[in-house]
């Protein structure tokens, strides 16, 4: 796997930036994301497309791309035909001087709001719920006095092509699945049964960059979510492993891309511009999150044994040895778990 056969790419170009920005034809969505706590921005970018998103909780509700000079305003097929039913006009291609569809993307949260099945992504206070609250504390809500800064959601090492993927993840992948294969054997009741054929993705919850410069890797996991907790230290250890195969391959181009996401989310306002400019390290730390963690739960105790067996497996004592654990409540506090 070479270097240009891996990439980290998430800044979106000047022109659909410039949709966002004061004056501008949709500024009245990042003033309305920014007044409704239950929303929140992902932007990003890959070799193929860019885009902006709108989210709430985990549910993304509009997606914004430009497509010949004309604006592309897209989500999964059952917000479409949602919309449409309840004729509410918001999706489809627009030209840039049609874009003010504030009135109907608010009703089309009131509609949302009163429908069980399509609203339980957020307001069932999940992990969607607090996954929304932490990006916003962390992000468009920042202060700029926090420890850290949300720089990413969603994150991806891109892939040239579909090859390159296979040569390279895929291989990657099966490391960890012949891992959660292994827990099964040693005890299907305990680990689960047959975890092995459970996916195991490749997109991290966040990238954050704290005031020391160093990139933070977080997985985030919502109290509840049992098997999630156990397992987290073998999805956690594939993500640190892509990411630190990339940054050693080609350190430079790292920095200089999270450098670019800084600066152009604070000029849309997406990190408050009073987060001190810091100088990037190229350090990768891991972090787990658990929201509404229960300290009665067997999850954590499981968590500690996941990770003895895998440093086991690896022959390496101090195979993330390097992760932080944080429970987080809906004060908006983190606190830092021992294990």
């Amino acid at each position: 796997m070479t270097v240009q056969e891996m990439y980290y790419k998430r800044v979106i170009s000047n022109e659909l930036q410039q949709l966002l920005m004061d004056g501008r034809e949709l500024h009245w969505l990042y003033n309305l994301v920014r007044e409704r706590k239950e929303l929140d921005f992902l932007i990003g970018s890959n070799n193929s497309q860019e885009w902006v998103s709108v989210y709430c909780g985990t549910t993304r509700l509009l997606r914004i791309s430009l497509k010949r000079n004309r604006v592309n305003i897209a989500a999964d097929h059952k917000y479409l035909k949602y919309a449409k039913d309840k004729g509410l006009d918001i999706y489809g291609i627009r030209e840039t001087t049609d874009l003010y569809f504030e009135k109907d993307f608010v009703q089309m949260l009131v509609y949302l709001r009163q429908d069980n099945q399509l609203d339980r992504y957020y307001h069932n206070k999940k992990e969607g719920y607090f996954q929304n609250l932490f990006s916003r504390q962390f992000g468009i809500d920042g202060t700029g006095h926090e420890n850290f800064a949300v720089i990413d959601k969603e994150a991806v090492i891109g892939y040239q092509d579909i090859r390159a993927k296979q040569n390279y993840f895929s291989k990657k992948q099966d490391i960890f699945k012949t891992i959660k294969k292994h827990l099964s054997e040693i005890d299907a009741n305990k680990y689960g049964r047959n975890i092995s054929k459970d996916a195991l993705g490749n997109e991290v919850d966040f990238l954050a960059v704290n005031r020391s410069g160093d990139v933070l890797l977080i997985e985030f996991k919502h109290g509840s979510s049992t098997k999630g907790i156990y397992l987290s230290p073998i999805q956690i250890g594939l993500y640190c492993s892509i990411f630190n195969d990339y940054v050693r391959r080609n350190r430079q181009d790292f920095m200089d891309n999270i450098g670019e996401v800084i600066k152009q989310k604070k000029a849309i306002g997406l990190i408050s511009p009073n987060f001190p400019k810091v100088s990037l390290t190229g350090k990768i730390i891991p972090m787990l999150v658990i929201a509404q963690f229960n300290p009665k739960s067997s999850a954590f105790d499981t968590f500690g044994e996941v990770l003895k067996i895998c440093r086991e497996i690896f022959k390496d004592n101090t195979w993330l040895s390097d992760l932080e654990v944080y429970e987080y409540d809906e004060q908006r506090e983190l606190k830092r778990l021992r294990y």
